[in-house]
């Protein structure tokens, strides 16, 4: 994992995870829904950053994430940054106490039209990984 008093901003080529805690966010086939990609009930997208990270590692944020949240997790979808940066989204650096890896996918417009929209094009975004099962 990062180190917590140095981080670094987050660059086009890290690998972002998405944790899926919800049946409904993905498909029979594997892919993601673009629901996976719409935030709710924050402003903001959680995510983590890959980046010093080991998949232990990974997997122990996504479970912690899922016992906060009282759901269980399915599985992940990896997506480059690049992928989910659409105008007028970016991602920030936003550590935790408990995932200094964390960021957000920011900038999302009010509309949950715009929102789905958006949400469609990175769900659809030729990087993003085929559903991955935690181990």
């Amino acid at each position: 994992m990062l180190d917590p008093s140095n981080i670094p901003p987050v660059e086009d080529t890290e690998i972002l995870t998405r944790y899926v805690l919800q049946s409904r966010h993905f498909r029979n086939d594997k892919t993601a829904r673009p629901e996976l990609f719409i935030p709710h009930p924050r402003q903001d997208l959680s995510v983590t950053r890959h980046r010093d990270a080991t998949e232990n590692e990974l997997w122990q944020v996504g479970k912690n994430v899922a016992q906060k949240r009282e759901k269980n997790l399915y599985g992940r979808f990896d997506i480059q940054t690049k992928d989910c940066k659409i105008n007028p989204l970016s991602v920030e650096a936003k550590p935790l106490d408990d995932n200094p890896n964390h960021a957000d996918i920011t900038g999302w417009p009010s509309s949950k039209q715009d929102q789905k929209e958006l949400a469609l094009k990175i769900a659809a975004s030729k990087s993003i990984s085929k559903f991955i099962s935690p181990s």
